[in-house]
């Protein structure tokens, strides 16, 4: 991937981005130098946001929020949307189990595709930024596979959902790369 092929107008932020993104803004607050890990997630989200406006995150991870100190979360929930579950992201998030993905990963790669913003009525993401860097390779690694078989249920589906793609998934160190 270059720089001219990541391009994305919609981005889902998975729950370790975010965790590191708070937790750099508390350790700053407390006066610790944040890790690098959490230096590249902050780095990654503000590279995003000056982008793209669309920033999403899950159900899940907007209620973990929601339950953090507030001075803390409230500008991410400030920055991002929640995407909420259309009707085939459990039905899609089984078949990813199936190639070898964790249930809460396979959860995440499906609100990439089957994930609704409520507001503008659309349907996945152009990508899913990630710190789980096994999780982004197999992936890519089993990215004909995957698109093979999402074509095949995207092409039974009723026609509300032909023009469904599948997300690139990338690393926040990738982001700072390409961006």
């Amino acid at each position: 991937m270059t720089r001219s092929s990541f391009q994305p107008s919609s981005i889902l932020f998975d729950k370790g981005v975010i965790r590191r993104v708070y937790e750099r803004r508390v350790r700053l607050a407390l006066g610790e130098p944040p890790t690098l890990l959490q230096v590249e997630a902050a780095n990654s989200y503000a590279r995003i946001g000056a982008i793209t406006d669309r920033l999403y995150i899950t159900e899940q991870t907007s209620n973990v929020l929601k339950l953090r100190t507030e001075i803390f979360a409230a500008p991410i929930l400030a920055d991002t949307r929640t995407l909420r579950k259309a009707r085939y992201l459990r039905r899609w998030a089984r078949r990813l189990k199936e190639f070898g993905f964790s249930p809460e990963d396979a959860i995440v790669l499906a609100y990439g595709s089957f994930g609704v913003d409520v507001d503008s009525k659309m349907v996945g993401v152009d990508a899913i930024i990630t710190t789980d860097i096994r999780l982004a390779d197999h992936y890519q690694q089993r990215y004909a596979e995957i698109e093979s078989r999402f074509r095949n249920i995207v092409r039974n589906l009723p026609e509300d959902y032909a023009g469904l793609a599948l997300p690139q998934v990338v690393t926040t160190p990738a982001v700072l790369q390409l961006l």
